[in-house]
């Protein structure tokens, strides 16, 4: 029924798609907020981060209040950040290609997969920007939900023979395998780095994200997501330290100096994982996965041959 719908309304199914979406983006900048302050989720209601003042819905509307507010708070004029209103639109997009991308097929219930798992990437990646943690919530939580939605719905499983007796099993051992060879991947990547710069190279939080989105994406996008958030993060901030590399650095009135992205400063690997992780989800993978298939069919050709 969903997916005839979306075939005959693809744009009104994109629209409501992406305004849920941009409802859960606005409740997973709460979760940014609350989380690592350990305040509850749901009570006191929305308020005012500067002022405390409560804020009433009409002026809590995704993306629409930020715009008519013009970035400030009509309590106390304070400004608010522009994430807010990105986040609400990233997950709104989120949403709406999840439906336009597989609410059409032959298992809809992959759009609500994807959702879910968009959900959890973007709340993992926006809450280590801002705190540098990544909640156990979301990636412990992620890794279950994973293996709870790989076991009840085969489909998602890229593989998988959906129909088959043991579909629900092997399902399942696709998204354990998953789980484990991706936080197991990071980790030992993470401890060879950490012996050889004699300091901290990753944070537990990374290993266990990466076992949530093995959990969802499989040992393949597991792979995928380590080596293609390292290009991300390298694409995206090498051209900024060697810019700051060359540039005076600031200082405060002491003199002391202080670098905001440099070499040897921390920078959260969350998000470029989750970019990697989503890029890989909803679409990447049909070019991915055929080609580790053809690296594990070359591998196990040349081992039969050294084996006579």
């Amino acid at each position: 029924m969903l997916s005839a719908f979306v075939q005959e309304h693809p744009t009104f199914s994109g629209i409501w798609a992406f305004i849920l979406g941009s409802v859960f983006g606005s409740f997973l900048n709460v979760c940014a907020y609350r989380i690592p302050r350990d305040e509850s989720m749901w009570r006191p209601g929305s308020r005012c981060t500067s002022c405390s003042t409560p804020i009433p819905w009409r002026l809590n509307v995704p993306i629409f209040s930020w715009l008519l507010l013009r970035g400030k708070a009509a309590c106390c004029a304070t400004r608010i950040s522009s994430r807010y209103w990105i986040v609400e639109a990233l997950t709104g997009a989120a949403f709406a290609w999840a439906v336009l991308t597989f609410g059409g097929g032959a298992y809809p219930e992959k759009a609500l997969i994807a959702s879910v798992f968009a959900c959890l990437l973007i709340g993992a990646a926006l809450t280590d920007l801002e705190s540098f943690i990544i909640p156990d919530r979301f990636s412990i939580g992620g890794a279950l939900i994973g293996l709870a939605l790989a076991f009840f719905f085969p489909a998602m499983r890229l593989g998988v023979e959906v129909g088959g007796k043991l579909e629900h099993f092997q399902s399942g051992l696709d998204a354990l395998v998953g789980m484990l060879v991706g936080s197991a991947s990071l980790y030992w990547i993470g401890l060879l780095a950490e012996k050889a710069m004699g300091k901290e190279a990753l944070g537990e939080g990374d290993v266990k994200l990466l076992g949530c989105i093995g959990a969802f994406c499989g040992w393949q996008g597991a792979l995928f997501t380590i080596f293609g958030g390292a290009l991300i993060g390298t694409i995206m901030l090498l051209p900024v330290a060697l810019i700051q590399g060359k540039a005076k650095p600031e200082g405060d009135e002491s003199g002391e100096q202080r670098a905001k992205v440099g070499w040897g400063v921390e920078v959260p690997f969350g998000p470029f994982l989750a970019t990697a992780a989503l890029i890989y989800h909803f679409g990447l993978f049909s070019l991915v996965d055929p080609w580790f298939e053809n690296f594990r069919i070359i591998l196990a050709s040349d081992v039969t041959r050294f084996s006579f």
